[in-house]
């Protein structure tokens, strides 16, 4: 800040600039951080709706002696109803949940013994979502992914 005789004190041009310069490139080096940060806490957000879904179908199982039968995508299976908060969809922003109950006549190609396998799947388009859920969930437990599904197999019987 410059001062004459005569002037009135403020900033130069090069001075403003040089201070927007600063300020423009601390905001382009904290958005990949904020993205990566929004994007876990959606990933958490799945996690989360993965874990209820994934508990009432157990209490589902130890009531009735057998598991929900499976559903389409976004749609809540009605045995899960009344295990679920009353107010739980299946359908969220930028994702749905699928209930996979798949009967296998002839079992699976590695374990023929294997005739029900139970999952749940994540459907989304968002592909830094989905790696942030593999990544998340993927570790403990069976999955697999075919297009913009992605699996995780709770059981096999």
């Amino acid at each position: 800040m410059k001062t004459r005789r005569g002037l009135r004190p403020g900033f130069t041009l090069i001075e403003l600039t040089i201070a927007l310069f600063i300020v423009a490139t601390l905001a382009a080096l904290a958005m990949p951080t904020y993205h990566n940060m929004i994007v876990k806490a959606r990933a958490a957000k799945v996690a989360g709706d993965f874990n209820t879904v994934r508990v009432a179908a157990y209490n589902y199982f130890a009531e009735h002696d057998a598991w929900p039968a499976d559903n389409y995508p976004g749609i809540v299976p009605p045995q899960l109803v009344p295990y679920l908060p009353s107010d739980f969809t299946f359908n969220h922003d930028g994702y749905q949940l699928d209930w996979e109950n798949w009967i296998l006549p002839d079992g699976t190609p590695m374990h023929p013994e294997t005739h029900v396998l139970l999952g749940i799947s994540v459907v989304t388009q968002d592909d830094l979502l989905a790696a942030a859920v593999v990544n998340l969930l993927g570790s403990g437990m069976a999955h697999y992914t075919l297009d913009d599904n992605y699996t995780f197999v709770l059981e096999g019987m």
